[in-house]
């Protein structure tokens, strides 16, 4: 019986620099993985993952800072506007216009150990 796409396995060729295999290494001979190859199946699949699509919702500028200040309240500490744009599913661009306004504003302050 013949494989299907989703079943047939596919082999990549990667080079490595000397410290990122002797890092692979050493997670393998801690038990983290049982080899290289699998290091290398659970890096892409979690890349893969990453890549993904993500629904953006689409609010007004009050409402997405609105949104902001909750998540800022619940989460408190310095945070990327990146990571914010990710929890809340809002568009990086418009989150980062909003913090930046609500840092302007006095809202919000940016923080002395990480940068909006």
């Amino acid at each position: 019986m013949a494989k299907t796409d989703q079943e047939q396995a596919y082999q990549i060729a990667v080079r490595l620099t000397r410290v990122e295999h002797e890092r692979i290494q050493q997670m393998i001979r801690a038990g983290l993985f049982r080899s290289a190859a699998d290091f290398a199946r659970e890096a892409v699949r979690d890349k893969l993952r990453e890549a993904e699509p993500l629904s953006v919702r689409n609010l007004s500028r009050k409402d997405a800072e609105g949104l902001i200040d909750s998540y800022l309240t619940k989460h408190p500490g310095p945070h990327f506007a990146s990571e914010i744009a990710e929890a809340l599913g809002l568009d990086f661009r418009s989150t980062l216009e909003a913090v930046k306004r609500m840092i302007e504003s006095g809202r919000i302050r940016k923080s002395r150990s990480r940068m909006t």
